[in-house]
């Protein structure tokens, strides 16, 4: 008979309540380290009890502050062993600000974890060693219980009247350590997984508090793109428009005084034909920068839906080196509101002078559709991008003056809680989705 699979013994040996696998292991580990932390506890609680004793006088905040900063700091340590031993990745909370501690409410929850975590760690220590240690030299009892000799028999003693000194009697206490060692690996089993909830419950943030962390962060990133935006309008109109329509009004006054005299000679009338010729030049010019000024703003043709926005972007982008295709087949239904179409075509454009300009492709498919959800209706616009460049995107910091990249089009995803993932392994292909989330309320106006 074949002998049983490596995997099969490890699993066994780990019921019975010797560590073999790996997750055993990491918990036995798990259950060393973490005894230093909980020992600490106890000096923090009783400095927590001493601080707000002091709260009765000035100094009480301030020093209640400290301790909890400290016990954070044993909370970022327990976080840390959770996260490498015990495989639960608890973020980190927001810290709050210098001497504020005791006004927050995550580390009075840190706190909150410090107290439970003391009787827990040495409980779990003593489940994960002594008892299994004792279980172990039960279960090895037959093998040297000859060795021993007490009162004038082999073996030891259970009460003065039973002794452990026959074969039965040995293997009847081998078969008690394998239950105890068995009760020791279920028991501490049970006790990690009641750690990995406090961690998630006591050390990680608040779902609400997260969410609140995350709308602020959002709403400054919307701020700060509104900035830059008008910025970028206020220097393209200065620099642009502005200047050229200066230069209109000095060109055609020139005209007019050419052209001031009763009958104004040929050479002034040549050159106030010259002025404006120049003129209309410089008005043709002015109204087509004021064109692409108002296009960056919002673009015209997203009036008639993102399907003939995108053809558009494709029309303009197309060449014979690089073909694009754009499939939006999946769009039909109710339009998405006004902001995520916006938003999804400035991404398409984004990505798509990406693919032309720096990743070399020979061929772009540009794909959009409404993806469906829990419950009736579409729950979000899906586009992606795909290119066969060669690869290697990866989100930089904006330049100077320069264009948003990556980096710019993820933050004005996330304005409107969407995502943008990329995949772009070197030598390609690339692809970018990006998901922005719908609110339908029934059929929305086309």
């Amino acid at each position: 008979m074949a002998a049983p699979p490596r995997r099969t013994v490890t699993r066994c040996l780990d019921l019975l309540g010797i560590p073999a696998t790996r997750k055993a292991l990491r918990v036995l580990a798990y259950a060393v380290a973490a005894l230093l932390p909980a020992l600490l506890g106890a000096p923090a609680l009783a400095l927590l009890a001493l601080a707000a004793v002091l709260c009765v006088t000035r100094a009480g905040p301030p020093v209640l502050s400290l301790v909890l900063t400290a016990v954070r700091a044993l909370a970022d340590l327990e976080r840390t062993l959770v996260r490498g031993l015990l495989g639960e990745d608890v973020p980190a909370p927001p810290r709050p600000r210098p001497l504020r501690a005791a006004y927050d409410a995550a580390t009075w929850r840190c706190a909150a974890y410090a107290v439970v975590n003391a009787p827990l760690g040495v409980l779990l220590l003593v489940v994960q060693v002594p008892v299994r240690l004792y279980g172990l030299a039960l279960v090895s009892y037959p093998l040297w219980f000859r060795a021993v000799r007490e009162n004038g028999h082999a073996g030891l003693e259970l009460t003065g009247t039973c002794p452990l000194h026959t074969w039965p009697r040995a293997l009847a206490v081998a078969a008690v350590g394998l239950v105890l060692l068995a009760a020791a690996g279920w028991a501490g089993r049970r006790l990690a997984d009641l750690v990995r909830l406090l961690a998630r419950t006591l050390l990680g943030p608040l779902r609400l508090a997260d969410r609140v962390h995350d709308l602020e962060e959002t709403r400054a990133l919307a701020v700060r793109d509104s900035a830059s935006t008008l910025r970028r309008i206020e220097r393209d109109l200065h620099d642009g428009a502005q200047a050229r329509l200066i230069a209109l009004a000095m060109a055609l006054t020139r005209a007019k005084e050419a052209l001031r005299a009763p009958e104004p000679a040929p050479a002034d009338t040549a050159k106030a034909r010259e002025l404006v010729e120049q003129s209309l030049g410089t008005a043709r010019t002015a109204l087509s920068e004021l064109r692409d000024l108002v296009r960056g703003i919002h673009p015209p043709v997203l009036d008639k839906g993102l399907a003939p926005a995108l053809a558009s972007l494709r029309s303009d982008i197309e060449s014979p080196a690089l073909r694009v295709t754009v499939r939006t087949d999946l769009l039909g239904g109710p339009r998405p509101p006004e902001a995520v179409e916006t938003i999804a075509y400035f991404c398409a454009a984004e990505l798509l002078a990406n693919a032309a300009r720096h990743a070399g492709a020979r061929n772009v498919t540009v794909s959009a559709r409404l993806a469906g959800g829990d419950g009736p209706g579409p729950r979000e616009l899906v586009l992606a991008v795909e290119d066969d460049g060669r690869g290697g995107a990866a989100p930089r910091p904006a330049a100077p003056g320069g264009s948003s990249g990556l980096r710019g089009l993820a933050e004005r995803v996330r304005t409107v809680d969407g995502t943008l993932s990329l995949d772009s392994p070197p030598g390609g292909p690339t692809r970018a989705t990006v998901r922005l989330p719908l609110t339908i309320q029934g059929e929305m106006p086309t």
